[in-house]
């Protein structure tokens, strides 16, 4: 009779969810707020950045036009908040010429767009990217966008920081960015 009460009771509390017979209930991780992740590329926001969206696409997914798949903000509520935004978009053509198409269609979105400082970089683990300055709109809707801004094979890949002309500078945009690598995406991954 004991060994039937032992056996009800712990299926009772494993169905409970209650740690029974010196098993460990492992909890269900939940996403870091701070990180987007997929099988080429790991950007980690900062530790003050605050989550406000965050999607995944398949590739077939993906259009010929920038979609944001996360967004992070810096200084929510403040006047000098900033904004963090990873966009991509379906580009499986030479990925040194990403950034030529990603000025394209910034100057042909926009009004006003006025690019400069395209500076060639390398990712964290020496992906080659660009570093480009974006100015748009004017007086107190001017904005300021610094990206970085990658191709890996199948997307284009846009990782930005926005704010209002004068809140930050490229170097305090550059650390917000750092936190990035990337690789060709894989093949056979979906």
């Amino acid at each position: 009779m004991t060994k039937r009460v032992g056996f009800f009771l712990a299926m009772l509390l494993a169905g409970s969810g209650v740690a029974a017979l010196g098993q460990v209930v492992q909890p269900t991780p939940t996403p870091d707020p701070h990180t987007y992740s997929d099988p080429a590329m790991t950007f980690t926001a900062p530790a003050g950045a605050v989550l406000i969206a965050r999607q995944v696409f398949a590739l077939d997914a993906l259009s010929q036009d920038l979609q944001t798949v996360a967004a992070w903000v810096l200084r929510p509520g403040q006047e000098d908040a900033r904004t963090i935004q990873l966009a991509m978009e379906s580009y499986t053509g030479p990925p040194d010429q990403w950034e030529a198409q990603f000025e394209s269609q910034t100057h042909s979105s926009q009004d006003g767009t006025l690019i400069r400082d395209k500076t060639p970089m390398t990712l964290l683990n020496g992906m080659p990217a660009y570093f480009v300055e974006v100015a748009y709109g004017s007086g107190f809707d001017a904005k300021k966008e610094y990206a970085v801004v990658w191709a890996d094979g199948q997307r284009g890949i846009v990782l930005s920081e926005v704010t209002r002309m004068g809140d930050t500078t490229s170097d305090e945009a550059k650390e917000v960015l750092k936190q990035v690598t990337a690789v060709r995406y894989p093949i056979g991954e979906p």
